[in-house]
């Protein structure tokens, strides 16, 4: 299998222990041994020692007995309080998305609008989540704000974390996708105000209870 251009050893098995993690495949709570992992991906220990520094700086692991690197687990305070981050930040970009989008911006929601009512209408509950995500980072990312897009992307590794193990049905895909639609309806009309507050209620609306 051929790596991505520029991937060092690190960053692949940063990216497989990442997606295991999202995945569901190590729970949360679940220990992380450099010598397996080394193994594992036919790599020496250095490499496995430096991707999982990086999850750790992504807090996406934390230090537990032994100092034995754990999987985050994400409680309702976490949970609570990355609520609270998309709420500000998506909030605060809506001003400028607004202001600067333009015909792309709207053709690339309403493409993610079509491909979310397909991924629901099929059941496919996995396909929606990430389409989901990428929905709300096209949204912010008509701020033209990289720094602010950044941070949503480093937020969105926990609010997947939020959602392994809950039930997400075919109606409350396709309410979801509703919502969306007016949203982009919002962004279209450039009605900044009725964006930020609609956004945030559909955030909180939505977002993992405990």
């Amino acid at each position: 299998m051929t790596s991505p251009a520029g991937s060092t050893k690190a960053d692949r098995v940063r990216r497989a222990v990442l997606a295991d993690i999202m995945s569901g495949a190590l729970a949360p709570g679940a220990p992380l041994d450099e010598v397996a992992l080394a193994e594992q991906h036919s790599v020496s220990r250095t490499p496995v020692r430096e991707a999982l520094r990086r999850l750790q700086s992504d807090g996406l692991l934390s230090v537990g007995p032994r100092r034995q690197l754990l999987v985050v687990d994400v409680s309702p305070e976490r949970r609570r309080e990355v609520m609270t981050l998309r709420v500000a930040l998506e909030g605060a970009a809506t001003p400028a998305s607004c202001e600067l989008r333009d015909e792309d911006d709207l053709d690339g929601l309403e493409l993610l609008l079509l491909k979310q009512e397909r991924a629901a209408e099929a059941g496919d509950a996995e396909a929606f989540l990430r389409l989901d995500e990428t929905f709300h980072l096209t949204l912010a990312g008509a701020a033209r704000m990289p720094t602010l897009s950044r941070m949503l992307e480093q937020l969105g590794a926990f609010v997947r974390l939020g959602r392994l193990g809950e039930a997400t049905t075919t109606p409350h895909m396709l309410g979801l996708v509703g919502e969306h639609a007016e949203l982009v309806s919002l962004l279209r009309s450039r009605r900044a105000a009725k964006l930020r507050s609609t956004l945030a209620a559909h955030i909180e609306r939505t977002s993992p209870r405990a």
